[in-house]
Formats: C-alpha cells, structure tokens, sequence
C-alpha cells in the first residue's frame, strides 16, 4: 500500500502547477532610429530623419529606461543615439557609420556595399551580455530603389545574456528588407517579398540548431506583416512542430489572443491596418524549464517631438516580461489538464487546435505556462 501510495505522488507531483524558481521581470523595445545620413552625394535619401535631433532618441529611450534596447539603422549618428545612454548602459558592437568619402561612395556605385548593417543592441549594465554574434543576410533586394536595401550589409544579432537575477536567455536583433508604399500599393513589390521570405528562412533556419533550454527573444524592424509575409508557415509554424519550443509573437498574444491574422486578408500592404506594425518582437519558449510570461506590449505613440510629430519613421515597440522557472517534467497526463485550462493548444506539427487530441499535445495556459500534456 505506501508503495501505491508512494507511485501516487509522484505521478501527481508531475502534473501540479509549475513550481516557480524564481521570477524576474524586465522590458525589451525595438527602434528604427533612421540614422541614414540625409544625403550621400548629391541625393536627398532622407530628408525625414531625426539626423542632429537623434539626441533626443536618446533621451526618449534613456527616459524610458528599458532593460534591452535593439536599434536599427544606427549609422551615422551613434553618438548622438549613445548621448543619454551612457553610463546607464553598455552596448554592443557598432559596424560604423556610412562612408561619405568620394573613393567609397565611387565603390558603392559600382558593386560594392557600405560595410555596415547599422545594428545595435543596449542592455542595462546590471545585466551581462558573454557573447555577440553578427550575420549578414544572403539575399536583399533594392540597391538604388526599392528602399535601397542592398546598399547596406542588413541582418541580424545574436546576444547571449545573463540577467541580473542570474537567468539566461537569447536576445535577438534584426532588419529585414523594406518595400516603398508606392511599390506595395502598385503590386511591384514581389522582389521585397521574396527577400523577406528568404530572410525568415535563413533566420529560422540560424535559430532552430541553436535553441536549447534557454528563451529566446528575436526582436526588429521587420518590415513584415503577417497578411502579405507568410511569417507563421516560414517561421513560426516549423519551430513549434518540433514539440519541444512553442513560438509567440507579442502584438498577436496580447492584442488578438493568439489568433494570428491570415494571409490574405485585410489590406496586405498598408501597416497598421489591422493595428500590426512593421516592427516586431517574438519570442520562444522551451516546452518545459526556465520560460517567458508576456506581461505588456506597447506601441510607444509617445516618439514624438514637442510638436506632437514622430521622431522617425516608426514608433518603437516594447515589451514586458516576467521570466520563471519550471521544476516540473513539462508532462502531465491527468484528465484534470483539459483544453479548459489553456488558452491555446497545439499538435505536435504546430496546428493549432480546438480542443486537446488524443496523445501529447502542447498547451499554453491561462496564467502563461507551455506544457505537453497527454491527451485521452
């Protein structure tokens, strides 16, 4: 009988609540500071940017006091992007500004590219960044036209972090390729298109074989909408049907419970028309152990100067994360664990489901857990 009730126990105590180990909360933003130089040569390329005003980025973010900021198109006024922000702040590496020498811009018009991807990523100094890594993306479209995205070496950061309560996570920062309103609303955007979609593959592709038992963030200007980009099926559906990770993205959780917009619908060129922007922060959790709860997300409408104008071409978006740990097996098989305790629930291939199946399935919970649980 004690050993029955012994086995009892133990059975049970794989399926109570997630033990939590510790718990920490910190924010994340992403911003596209519009640091392109307002001419290089005798063209006008941005007439709109916050050039000299970038101080004022920087006092907005330092204002802001965000634990992880990752910027994009930080080129030609990083000092004025870092005038604020130190000594709060450490950062990672920066590739440089554009050269506006006459023998580089001769260079640039005749193949070469500028030698920066204009990335960088902030951190609050009471937490630990051990490792960068910078990769560049195979394919861009555009070198005089079409936002001009193969100009620049665009791509992609990788951070591995340790935060101040000790917990270790993976933090990355990216630009992918733009597209013109012009272009978008006259269809002549297909090459935007199938960068993107290259660009989704090769950063899916990077992510998988380095996952492990750490959460991830990927955060950027992604210049991508889930009407026209086919974000789900590239990258987020391949990642959850590995069964042991379960990708989110912010604005799709906290705004429209999860659903996340089909392709095709809704006007597939214009942002905001479904309250989605070009910027976006998602994030992974392994199915089991140390995870991400999502407790805010916020499109900061607030980027402006006094005047009440935007300070860039996009407002930045941010986050708030609570991070626990979790001491269980991350299985349960008890019928106590219903589709009534999730919110969402998924087959192993990544579908997401009505209700939970036969066998394992993967669910997200009310309060925020992923489990597999075993369906009967």
């Amino acid at each position: 009988m004690m050993k029955r009730i012994l086995i009892c126990l133990f059975v049970l105590s794989l399926c109570l609540p997630d033990a939590i180990a510790g718990e920490d909360v910190f924010t994340v933003a992403s911003l596209n500071v519009d640091g392109l130089p307002t001419y290089i040569g005798n063209i006008h390329i941005n007439p709109d940017g916050p050039g000299g005003e970038t101080v004022r980025v920087s006092q907005f973010l330092a204002r802001k006091g965000y634990d992880f900021i990752g910027v994009q198109e930080d080129f030609n006024y990083d000092e004025e992007l870092r005038s604020a922000l130190e000594p709060e702040y450490s950062s990672g590496q920066w590739q440089g500004d554009i050269d506006l020498s006459f023998g580089k811009i001769w260079k640039v018009l005749f193949g070469d590219r500028f030698d920066t991807d204009g990335l960088r990523v902030f951190w609050r100094s009471q937490h630990v960044v051990e490792q960068e890594e910078a990769v560049a993306w195979y394919d861009s479209y555009g070198k005089f036209d079409h936002c001009w995205d193969a100009i620049v070496r665009k791509g992609f950061r990788r951070c591995e972090v340790t935060l101040s309560g000790g917990q270790r996570i993976v933090v990355y920062n990216m630009h992918m390729d733009a597209g013109t309103d012009a272009d978008e609303a006259s269809g002549n955007d297909q090459g935007d298109i199938d960068a993107r979609r290259s660009q989704w593959m090769q950063l899916r592709d990077y992510v998988l074989p380095r996952l492990d038992e750490r959460p991830v963030i990927l955060m950027g200007d992604m210049n991508s909408l889930y009407p026209r980009d086919s974000i789900q099926a590239l990258f987020i559906d391949p990642i959850n049907s590995t069964g042991s990770y379960l990708v989110s993205d912010t604005w799709v959780e906290y705004e429209l419970g999860g659903q996340y917009p089909a392709v095709g619908t809704g006007d597939r060129h214009v942002a905001y028309d479904n309250g989605e922007v070009l910027d976006k922060i998602l994030y992974i959790n392994p199915v089991g152990g140390l995870r991400l709860k999502l407790e805010a997300y916020r499109l900061e409408t607030d980027y402006t100067y006094d005047d009440g104008t935007p300070m860039g071409d996009h407002f930045p978006v941010s986050a708030t994360f609570s991070i626990v740990g979790d001491t269980s097996s991350g299985i349960c098989s008890l019928e106590s664990d219903s589709a009534d305790s999730a919110s969402e629930v998924y087959a192993l291939d990544g579908r997401r489901l009505s209700t939970l199946q036969q066998g394992l399935n993967i669910i997200r919970t009310k309060d925020g857990r992923v489990r597999k649980v075993i369906g009967k």
